[in-house]
């Protein structure tokens, strides 16, 4: 059963602009294992250390991006023990950089636009490889991958490494996780068992309403729905009219039923969800200044009675629970699994100005491999931040100085242990859901945005002034979209329409899917 698509926002967009000063075209980048210019690498570390000898290669410290959705007060702790562990076997100690997650995409683009040296960034969906390649950001990991990596090498489904490919060349390690998508509600339990909340009534994002309106009445100091701007996003979109064109800004479609893939742009079931929080605005239900303030600010506190999310997996009621101020949570899906085949959402990629890629590879082969490393980074200090519990089991202590709860962010989730209330099969439950899951049959097409970076560049940037303004209601949809819509046309929407149909035309002509 396929159920109504839900908001499909431009945030994406905001990626692909800034990196202009990153460097120039690359389609191959520095050699990998042979270091860079800069590079402290030297030969002794021409191959991956055997157990027992880190000490051959000379010491190095590594630099690591990533987003959290909140900064943790025992950061410095934790990587302490990680280099602990890194020093011993790799000789190398790691400079773990978090970035809170809504600053992600502005600081990476200005990292890398001033040509910062450092060795590893998070990339996925906010920062597409494929974007980074085009502008010369990170550099191609097959080399690496082979010599300092192979057990990560032989661990991860080709697919996968397929999806990571630009013009042959593998530019991203995948974090291993749920690989598809089902997009719905997760709902605080204790309201929803309050107001007697029927689930199976709830069929499409509009039928929510009349809960949020019970919330709304009698909880003056809850927000009803959790939008602030960044979220109610489902770059992955699909339902029975649409499948979404991955890799894009999120606003070119496909009809499912259409054997022309004759491409969609803004059609009125995505225009009609901003008309949607225009409504859920003026009646209240979203919170006054979510165009201006940050989810996770009132999440944490439990104050969200209701939140959007597109990958309603196994197990996320525990997952989400901490982020819910410790309330139980309720899922409601709105669609059955699907997926681009491998979509690059969560990734770890070498910067092109790495001063070591090879300890760089190294380390990320040691984080998808070394159990220990890898929920150290996850959950912290066994004993300080978490408990151990039966079995595979964790259970974090309540006032605990580091709770990330983005294992996602950070490497293989198969590799974690399990949080209290996840199914003792959720991962293999969640391979069987990254195998059966409904294909976009268009998913593995990649824009080169080379030959339209300006006009990206000019559409990102009115995006930005109409974005959260838009996706949170503050903004009326009717009143904002003609003046917004005239200001994409100046900035170059038909030229970027216009490459990205003749990329597209290109690339079903190569697949076979049209004459």
């Amino acid at each position: 059963m396929r159920k109504r698509l839900v908001g499909v926002l431009a945030s994406v967009m905001l990626v692909a602009s800034v990196l202009s000063g990153c460097g120039g075209n690359n389609n191959g980048g520095t050699n990998a294992g042979t270091g860079t210019e800069g590079s402290g690498t030297d030969t002794a570390q021409s191959a991956a250390p055997e157990s027992g000898n880190a000490g051959e290669l000379k010491p190095v410290e590594l630099t690591w991006y990533y987003p959290l959705s909140q900064l943790q007060a025992d950061q410095a702790k934790v990587q302490e023990e990680v280099n602990k562990i890194t020093k011993a076997k790799i000789n190398a100690t790691v400079k773990l950089m978090p970035v809170a997650i809504g600053d992600y995409v502005q600081k990476m683009n200005t990292v890398l636009a001033a040509g910062e040296k450092f060795d590893i960034l998070w990339t996925g969906y906010m920062l597409k490889p494929e974007e980074l390649v085009r502008k010369g950001a990170i550099q191609p990991m097959d080399a690496l991958l082979e010599q300092y990596a192979p057990e990560l090498k032989k661990d991860v489904p080709q697919v996968m490494w397929d999806g990571l490919s630009v013009d042959g060349e593998i530019y991203g390690i995948p974090n291993q996780q749920i690989n598809g998508s089902r997009y719905g509600f997760i709902i605080q339990k204790r309201f929803a068992d309050k107001y007697k909340l029927d689930t199976a009534s709830i069929k499409k994002v509009a039928d929510i309403e009349p809960f949020l309106a019970q919330i709304k009445q009698n909880e003056p100091d809850i927000i009803p729905f959790g939008i602030f701007g960044t979220s109610f996003i489902n770059p992955e979109a699909h339902d029975d009219k649409y499948w979404v064109v991955p890799g894009l800004d999120d606003h070119f479609y496909i009809k499912t039923d259409d054997p022309t893939y004759t491409l969609q742009r803004y059609p009125e079931e995505e225009l009609n969800n901003f008309r949607l929080a225009s409504k859920w605005y003026k009646d209240g239900y979203i919170y006054k200044d979510a165009a201006t303030e940050k989810a996770n600010d009132y999440l944490a506190k439990g104050q969200i009675a209701v939140d959007f999310n597109v990958t309603l997996k196994p197990g996320v009621e525990a997952e989400v629970k901490a982020k819910n101020g410790g309330n139980d949570v309720i899922t409601v899906p709105l669609s059955d699994w699907f997926s681009n085949g491998y979509s690059a959402t969560t990734n770890q990629s070498i910067s092109r100005t790495a001063p070591n890629p090879e300890r760089a590879m190294m380390f990320l082969n040691l984080v998808n491999t070394d159990k220990e490393l890898y929920n150290l980074l996850c959950n912290g200090i066994a004993g300080e931040h978490y408990d151990k519990a039966d079995g595979e089991y964790i259970k974090a202590k309540a006032d605990s100085r580091y709770l990330p709860n983005m294992d996602w962010v950070f490497g293989s989730v198969f590799n974690s242990y399990l949080k209290e209330g996840q199914p003792e099969n959720v991962w293999e439950e969640t391979k069987k859901i990254n195998s059966d899951s409904e294909v976009n049959p268009v998913g593995a097409f990649k824009f080169n945005s080379e030959p339209v970076n300006t006009e990206i560049a000019n559409l990102n940037a009115v995006w930005g002034e109409y974005k959260r303004g838009l996706v949170t209601g503050t903004l009326d949809f009717e009143e904002t979209w003609p003046t917004l819509y005239g200001k994409l046309k100046e900035a170059g929407e038909e030229k970027y329409v216009a490459e990205v149909t003749k990329q597209f035309e290109q690339f079903l002509k190569d697949k076979g899917l049209k004459k």
